[in-house]
């Protein structure tokens, strides 16, 4: 292959890659999201323990580890012990998990970033990426995902902006609350 030829190919590769559509995925069932991109994002490095009170009095802990820098955003979620259970990369419009354990047939790991960039990210980021039919709405430190004037999800941020010093998200129709604690350094 000439190097004329050769330069092509790759040139072609990258607008290619280049041109990937945004990753679309869901919030909550019929709520979807697209994915924004980690430059939208504030450069960060976090670990945090995440509190999941599910319907019916049931706890989970896992704690996380969120990193946000040089066009890579990932999240690393582990045991309380450190076993991985996931990693979820965005690169550029697509998202990736590396599944380490089976996981629920209803958990879809891909919707956390999303969940990540509705609590963290710019407003005006989050509300690029909306699907038709939903709004943000902020006040203050509360945060609001709206479908039809219902909340979807809810966040409660106390603290210096990001990575606040808790979390607390809550999807009514799920009955789903998540309290997230930054764990200092």
């Amino acid at each position: 292959m000439t190097p004329f030829r050769s330069t092509l190919v790759l040139a072609s590769a990258l607008l290619l890659a280049g041109c990937q559509k945004p990753q679309q995925v869901y919030l909550a069932p019929g709520v979807q999201f697209t994915v924004c991109a980690p430059e939208d994002g504030p450069e960060l490095f976090v670990t945090q323990e995440v509190v999941f009170q599910l319907p019916g009095g049931r706890r989970e802990t896992a704690l996380a580890a969120v990193e946000n820098r040089g066009g890579t955003f990932s999240l690393v979620a582990s045991t309380p012990l450190g076993q991985t259970l996931f990693v979820v990369k965005v690169r550029g419009a697509q998202v990736t998990v590396d599944k380490r354990i089976p996981l629920p047939g209803d958990l879809d790991p891909r919707m956390l970033p999303a969940l990540v960039q509705f609590t963290l990210w710019p407003a005006a980021a989050v509300r690029r990426n909306l699907a038709p039919g939903l709004e943000l709405v902020e006040d203050g430190p509360r945060r609001s995902l709206l479908r039809k004037g219902r909340t979807v999800w809810t966040v409660l941020r106390d603290g210096a902006a990001p990575p606040y010093k808790t979390l607390v998200l809550e999807n009514p129709s799920l009955q789903l609350t998540v309290n997230i604690r930054t764990l200092e350094p």
